[in-house]
């Protein structure tokens, strides 16, 4: 089955690439910290960072907006380094050319592609959120509108790295790739589901454990760096992870390297 190759075809990505995927991690990490140190209204979920909706039209200076804004540009910006290079080295694996040659020839203009349109995505959503928020509509329309938004951003990455297409044309191609191997799209959310979820879950049930341990020896300990563990484990292991099935999942349109 193709589905079973791609999570094969993975796996050994990962291994056989283990220390230029962290390294390249590394951004990713960054990229949901500085949230953490803006005065953007966040919280820690599942190991990943999120903005209050309804809390971040109050309260805010326009200082503090302003900080909002240059860190999104900056968590947007490192993303995009990390989705390109895990995609670069992906891509070198699987057409058996040089890894150095293709990360440093095409880093930067892939780089500068996704972050630019990552960047009039996330403009046009906040447009589309403050409207939401002013007819009162985020809890229904905003999930909605954030996942349509997503659908033709999913192989967009992989598109402008491995076919070295335009904008439109590889958010084009993400939205005929879902549709095409539609499989491998539900594959990849169960996976990434199944992970966020179960890390998550030892995070959540540790702590206690660990507390409750310590103190039968008479040792206080703060057991709040749990989520910040999390946090880690999701941004070094677990996303570059997806990144990589992603990919796989986008080269299974050539039938000679599946």
């Amino acid at each position: 089955m193709v589905e079973t190759e791609v999570i094969q075809h993975s796996i050994e990505a990962f291994g056989k690439n283990a220390k230029l995927v962290l390294f390249f991690s590394v951004p990713f990490l960054l990229a949901f910290a500085i949230p953490l140190l803006s005065p953007m209204p966040t919280y820690i979920s599942i190991g990943a960072t999120f903005l209050r909706t309804g809390s971040m039209f109050i309260d805010l200076t326009y200082f503090d907006v302003g900080l909002i804004f240059i860190s999104s540009l900056a968590s947007l910006f490192l993303i995009s380094f990390a989705l390109v290079s895990i995609n670069l080295v992906i891509k070198s694996q699987r057409t058996m050319t040089n890894i150095r040659t293709e990360v440093l020839e095409g880093i930067e203009k892939y780089t500068m592609t996704i972050f630019l349109l990552y960047t009039i995505t996330l403009v046009l959503s906040l447009a589309v959120l403050l409207l939401f928020h002013e007819y009162q509509l985020d809890d229904l329309a905003t999930p909605l509108f954030s996942f349509l938004v997503s659908l033709p951003l999913f192989y967009a990455p992989a598109a402008v790295v491995i076919d070295e297409l335009r904008p439109l044309e590889a958010m084009k191609m993400s939205l005929f790739m879902i549709r095409r191997k539609l499989l491998l799209f539900v594959l990849w959310l169960l996976v990434g589901f199944i992970l966020l979820s179960v890390i998550d879950e030892i995070f959540i049930l540790l702590p206690p454990v660990l507390r409750a341990l310590m103190n039968s020896f008479g040792i206080a300990i703060d057991v709040n760096w749990g989520r910040y563990v999390v946090l880690v484990l999701n941004s070094m292991l677990v996303m570059p992870f997806l990144v990589i099935l992603q990919t796989q999942s986008y080269l299974t349109k050539y039938t000679i390297l599946k």
